[in-house]
């Protein structure tokens, strides 16, 4: 953890300009976490106000910032996920409340202290891990070079539509070809049990995609992060006009069972998020086949972590940021398989944590490349964009749905390919393409 020393007297005047508008605020300070917790009605106005200065983390109406005089510590936010008809959250709030050492509680979410992995391991299934970050967020800005260059993308895409070589593409991405890799990954075709972030299978996963980014023409690192986890897969392809200008691409390799961290149990993990990882190696086989080239330099990162609170890729992000990295856009694709009986095919941009000007211009991709998907907002949360957006990056998330999450098996050892729901020919084709399609605009296709 580091420690950080601010002047917070104007953060805290903002803090409390945000929420003392809307009536008397909810507010805690957690002294001996030298943190301060602020609950506003209004989340959209709460990030208007606070985003600028020792801003720690914004999760809907609570805003965490650092406390005059205090060091900060350790905090993780953990919320309660709806999944289909199970949307009750009181008894969540109840369970984890015993299970942890509480610093603040509102509805449906609890601010830890010093969660331990012990804690973590016994979670229950419908929780989202996110530790609060060790240092302030970085405040988007609009009038950046590189919002400049997403308005400029946009422009062109409304002048001249689809790139008709973008097209002929994606045709390439198919369903066998979807399969293929599923199969390897879930454990169909490969002894592969789990891709838990601590099972011994899931270094198996990232070597053998470490193989096929390799095959593919990309320079590749496995990049470790944390002791006892697998690391994230990073593969590279160096732009031909703009090296320096960096598109990144990611989905989270790791899987997860009823248990966040287990050495044992089964999680094949087709769905959450095999889809999304399935969708790196059809573009990086795509790019790989057509001999494409691209004026920016494009980075796939396959996350190992996310299950745990996005620790892979905020140790990459971080680390972009530190090292003064110009990153356009991330794009990050997590569940993008499973279509809700009756419903058509949908993708859900996040409603939170993503940046305007990326998810409409992810939106008008999808619109233009795959017209079948309907695209719509989503309240499913936290997906590894995340970490890149706490940075200052622009970035956004592709996820199979309008609403919340549905599929039954989210979490589960059922989460398999060949079950009620997984729609492998539909949603995940489309999506797979049209997120292949976003990938090349992004990049700048250079032909």
């Amino acid at each position: 953890t580091h420690t950080h020393t601010h002047h917070t007297m104007g953060v805290t005047a903002a803090l409390w300009l945000a929420v003392g508008a809307m009536g008397a605020p909810s507010v805690k300070v957690t002294a001996d976490v030298g943190m301060c917790i602020f609950e506003a009605d209004t989340p959209a106005h709460a990030v208007s106000q606070v985003s600028t200065g020792a801003v720690y983390g914004v999760f809907d109406q609570v805003v965490v910032a650092s406390c005059p005089g205090g060091e900060v510590s350790p905090l993780t936010v953990l919320e309660f996920i709806p999944v289909g008809p199970r949307n009750v959250s009181t008894q969540w709030t109840q369970t984890v409340g015993k299970m942890v050492d509480v610093a603040y509680t509102s509805a449906g979410r609890i601010v830890a202290r010093g969660l331990t992995d012990a804690q973590l391991a016994g979670l229950p299934v419908q929780t989202e891990v996110i530790p609060v970050l060790d240092r302030p967020m970085v405040p988007l800005n609009p009038e950046s070079e590189m919002a400049y260059k997403l308005k400029a993308a946009k422009a062109k895409l409304v002048a001249f539509g689809a790139n008709p070589i973008i097209e002929r593409m994606i045709e390439e991405i198919t369903p066998d070809r979807l399969e293929l890799v599923l199969n390897y990954l879930t454990g169909v075709s490969s002894a592969i049990k789990s891709r838990n972030s601590i099972h011994p299978d899931g270094v198996v996963a990232a070597e053998w995609y470490k193989s096929e980014l390799t095959k593919y023409g990309f320079d590749v690192e496995l990049e470790s992060f944390k002791d006892g986890y697998f690391p994230n897969v990073i593969a590279t392809k160096k732009g031909v006009e703009d090296p320096d200008t960096i598109v990144v691409v990611g989905a989270h390799l790791d899987s997860r069972g009823r248990a966040s961290l287990s050495e044992t149990d089964p999680a094949p993990g087709a769905n959450d998020d095999g889809s999304g990882a399935q969708a790196l190696l059809q573009i990086a086989r795509v790019i790989s086949e057509t001999g494409a080239d691209f004026k920016y330099t494009i980075v796939l990162g396959a996350w190992g972590g996310e299950e745990q609170g996005l620790v892979g890729s905020r140790a990459y992000a971080t680390k972009c940021k530190d090292r003064g990295d110009k990153i356009l856009a991330m794009i990050q694709a997590d569940m993008i398989a499973y279509r809700g009986e009756g419903e058509g095919i949908q993708c859900g941009f996040p409603n939170r944590y993503a940046d305007v000007l990326l998810t409409d211009l992810g939106m008008s991709l999808l619109n233009t490349y795959t017209p079948e998907i309907e695209t719509c907002y989503t309240s499913a949360c936290c997906s590894d964009h995340q970490s890149f957006y706490e940075q200052g990056f622009a970035a956004t998330q592709y996820f199979e749905r309008c609403g919340s999450i549905i599929d039954p098996q989210y979490h589960n050892e059922g989460d398999v390919v060949r079950r009620t729901g997984f729609d492998l020919t539909g949603q995940l084709l489309s999506i797979t393409r049209g997120y292949a399609a976003t990938a090349f605009t992004l990049a700048d296709f250079n032909g």
